[in-house]
C-alpha cells in the first residue's frame, strides 16, 4: 500500500465470544461490505478466504487468550488489519494489560481517497462505539512513525494508553469519560474541531484532510493542545521514558455500545 493511513482503537472491553462476534460483523458490515475482508488468518501469512456467511472461527480465534484475528481486502491491498486479543490466560504470571482489546488496521491512500476519506473516518468512529474505545486515532502512517517510533528501535512506542495517552493525531475519538478527564469541552474552535460522534464519545479534529497532518500548522496546533490540556497527559518521542499522568481508570465506566 502507499500512502497509507493508520488507525488504532483502544478499548478496555473484555474479548469475549460475543464481543469478538460483534466486533468482527461490525467490519464485515460496515457500508455494504465496503471493508469485508478477502481473506483472513490467526497467524501471519494472511490465505484463508474469509467467508461473510460464516464467521465462527474468526471468532474463535480473537476470543481466546493471546488471540487475533488478521484480515485483508483487495489485491493489490487496498485495506489490512488486526484484531488484538492481549488477555493473558489465567495461569499466566502477571496480569493483563487493562486495555487488552486492541485493533490496528491501515489504508491505501489511493483507494481511501476513492471511496472518501470521510467514509474512512466514519468507520473508525464506528468501530471505536463497537469497541466501547476510550481512545481512537486515524492519521498517515508517516504522521503515526514520526510521533511514536525513533531511530534506535522499528517498533512502535507509547501505544499504551494504559500508561499514557499516546499523542494528538489528524482524527482522535475519546471516550465521553476521557474527554471529561481532559477538559475537552473548553477546547478553542482556533486549535481543532470539537464534536460528539456518540453520547459517549467525543471527535478532535486537526484540519480537514490527512494529507496535511504534517504541516507546520497542524503541528503547531497540536502542540499548543497538548500544552493547553497537560502536556504530562501525552507521549512524546522527545521524551519516551516520561512517567506520564493517567486518569483512575478502575473509577471510569467502560464506554458503552
Amino acid at each position: 500500500m502507499k500512502n497509507e493511513l493508520a488507525m488504532a482503537l483502544f478499548s478496555r472491553r473484555s474479548l469475549t465470544e460475543s464481543a469478538a462476534r460483534e466486533q468482527i460483523a461490525a467490519l464485515r458490515d460496515f457500508g455494504d461490505g465496503l471493508m469485508c475482508p478477502d481473506t483472513c488468518s490467526e497467524f501471519e501469512p494472511i490465505k484463508m478466504a474469509f467467508d461473510p456467511a460464516d464467521i465462527s472461527s474468526p471468532i474463535r480465534w480473537l476470543a481466546k487468550p493471546h488471540g487475533a484475528f488478521l484480515y485483508r481486502k483487495g489485491c493489490p491491498s487496498q485495506m489490512s488489519g488486526e484484531m488484538w486479543n492481549k488477555t493473558r490466560p489465567p495461569t499466566a504470571r502477571f496480569p493483563s494489560p487493562l486495555f487488552s482489546n486492541y485493533w490496528t488496521g491501515r489504508f491505501d491512500g489511493k483507494w481511501a481517497a476513492k471511496v472518501g476519506i470521510d467514509r474512512v473516518e466514519e468507520f473508525v468512529s464506528e468501530m471505536s462505539q463497537v469497541t466501547c474505545s476510550d481512545f481512537a486515532l486515524l492519521t498517515t502512517e508517516i504522521d503515526l512513525k514520526a510521533k511514536n517510533s525513533d531511530a534506535s528501535s522499528y517498533s512502535y512506542k507509547g501505544l499504551d494508553l494504559g500508561l499514557g495517552i499516546p499523542g494528538l493525531y489528524w482524527t482522535n475519538i475519546f471516550s465521553k469519560e476521557l474527554a471529561n478527564w481532559l477538559g475537552l469541552s473548553g477546547i478553542s474552535e482556533e486549535l481543532a474541531q470539537s464534536r460528539n460522534v456518540s453520547e459517549h464519545g467525543v471527535l478532535l479534529k486537526f484540519g480537514d484532510s490527512p494529507e496535511h497532518c504534517r504541516d507546520d500548522e497542524i503541528l503547531q496546533r497540536q502542540r499548543a493542545t497538548i500544552d493547553w490540556l497537560g502536556p504530562t497527559k501525552f507521549f512524546d518521542i522527545r521524551f519516551p521514558e516520561r512517567a506520564l499522568d493517567t486518569p483512575a481508570w478502575a473509577r471510569m465506566p467502560l464506554r458503552r455500545y
